[in-house]
């Protein structure tokens, strides 16, 4: 009979302890502060039928291209995938904004970039990225983005990419859909 007194006098002391311990753990988080910042969020994109229907335009390196916008984020010299030349690198964040799969590639026939050499202002040739060490191309991932088809609604990182000329400022010319100049960003490349 001592036996089972001292096993349920243990069982007891147990669940005393266990209640008390989950008493001093909701004590406990009920009295700490919780913070909390805010987070910016981007801007959520509702997808349009009528996004076709939009004024194309450029400004403040933003090129809205109707069904996308390309949101320029910033530009920087690279070595070429052709020995002895660099290319300009431009990243931007495509946006979807039509109900459709897109193909961000397709801004290659309304961005162009202009270089001035010794006698003409040369239209620049697409360009790719050398290699890095490991073999790997470097932009691999941003050229995906631009090639893959965009979800509607989506945004992702991307580049375009123009082999130089030489080191003279190159101009990037956006067009809208009749092909007439909308705007232009000139670049240092030096």
């Amino acid at each position: 009979m001592k036996k089972k007194y001292i096993i349920a006098a243990t069982g007891l002391a147990l669940i005393g302890l266990a209640t008390s311990a989950c008493s001093f753990n909701n004590n406990s988080s009920n009295s700490s502060k919780s913070s909390s910042s805010k987070v910016n969020r981007p801007r959520k994109v509702v997808p349009s039928d009528k996004a076709k229907d939009r004024t194309w335009t450029y400004k403040d390196k933003v090129f809205d291209a109707g069904i996308e916008t390309y949101k320029f984020t910033k530009s920087e010299v690279r070595d070429s995938a052709t020995d002895g030349k660099k290319i300009l690198v431009l990243y931007c964040d495509v946006t979807n904004n039509s109900t459709k799969e897109q193909d961000p590639s397709n801004v290659y026939m309304v961005v162009h970039a202009y270089q001035k050499t010794d006698t003409s202002n040369v239209q620049l040739d697409t360009g790719m990225s050398a290699l890095d060490d490991n073999g790997d191309n470097p932009l691999q991932t941003y050229e995906d983005n631009l090639n893959n088809k965009l979800l509607p609604g989506k945004t992702v990182k991307a580049c375009l990419a123009f082999e130089l000329k030489n080191d003279n400022p190159v101009t990037v010319k956006f067009d809208n859909s009749n092909f007439d100049n909308i705007g232009q960003e000139v670049y240092d490349v030096k």
